[in-house]
């Protein structure tokens, strides 16, 4: 049988904050985010999304599915022994991408807050959607005479609005490519150079500490800044439903019983005990 493989797009709509890291760091922030190297867009790196898949699995999709979890994600020794195909090198049923940043949400004199995106994230999208086979978003580009341009895809927004500390002069637009995402409610498009200002200077920064216990105080040393990407920030990813020897009604059910398990909500990135990176998730 031939290799056979269908597609899905998930989005992730952040309920929580998410703090999805990429290592300590000698900057001013000790934690940062997973960030693309060629953009420096925040990102969520595809083994972190595979790895919360699966952890989601582990724990909600019920004790008769719980042998089918080496099959879809691969074997996992360490944590899924004793299940089927944990002792071999099964690959596993789906892979999954990065998940994209998609809208970013940033603080506005027109509410309180609206989501921004950009031409090239639009761009990125839409090329995303064909690898789905049904690409049928129509989008014409506008034409960007200033930097501080912006057109407005949903919402009643118009005139100049405050974005954080820059302004923009809101236009109208007809024909909004990300129709699909109702949660959206007061989304701009602004330009590139204005929305890599955004994404790089408006993420949200928590400080840390550690309390003594017996004394009650900081302990010394433990100061740390964490990065993190806001709430309600939407990002998407596609997950390739594939497996050598599966013919297509094989990778068909399997992608109809990861829909079935995996539903509603996700955890995402660290700090879970501290109720960061709750997302609600949606299957395209």
């Amino acid at each position: 049988m031939q290799n056979t493989e269908i597609k899905s797009m998930i989005s992730f709509y952040a309920i929580s904050p998410i703090h999805a890291g990429s290592g300590a760091s000698t900057a001013v922030v000790d934690l940062p985010i997973q960030r693309e190297r060629h953009t420096n867009w925040p990102h969520i790196q595809a083994s972190a999304v595979k790895g919360a898949l699966r952890a989601h699995y582990r724990k909600f999709a019920g004790d008769d599915n719980l042998k089918f979890i080496n099959l879809i994600f691969g074997s996992d020794k360490d944590n899924d022994s004793g299940h089927d195909h944990a002792d071999d090198d099964t690959q596993g049923a789906i892979a999954v991408s990065d998940a994209k940043l998609l809208a970013f949400p940033v603080r506005s004199n027109v509410a309180p807050f609206v989501w921004v995106t950009s031409p090239a994230v639009i761009k990125r999208f839409i090329m995303d959607q064909s690898l789905l086979g049904s690409n049928n978003i129509t989008w014409n580009e506008p034409t960007f005479a200033h930097e501080d341009d912006a057109f407005v895809f949903s919402g009643a927004i118009s005139g100049q609005v405050i974005l954080e500390d820059a302004v923009v002069n809101a236009k109208s637009f007809d024909g909004n490519p990300l129709e699909k995402f109702s949660q959206l409610e007061r989304l701009l498009l602004v330009s590139d150079v204005m929305y890599d200002y955004i994404i790089s200077s408006c993420t949200e920064v928590q400080t840390q500490i550690k309390i003594e216990a017996d004394k009650g105080t900081t302990k010394d040393g433990s100061l740390r800044y964490q990065e993190l990407l806001p709430a309600d920030s939407l990002l998407y990813s596609i997950v390739y439903f594939s497996q050598k020897n599966l013919n297509h009604l094989q990778a068909d059910t399997i992608k109809r019983h990861i829909k079935t398990a995996i539903s509603a909500f996700l955890q995402i990135g660290g700090d879970e005990t501290l109720g960061r990176g709750l997302c609600k998730i949606d299957w395209k």
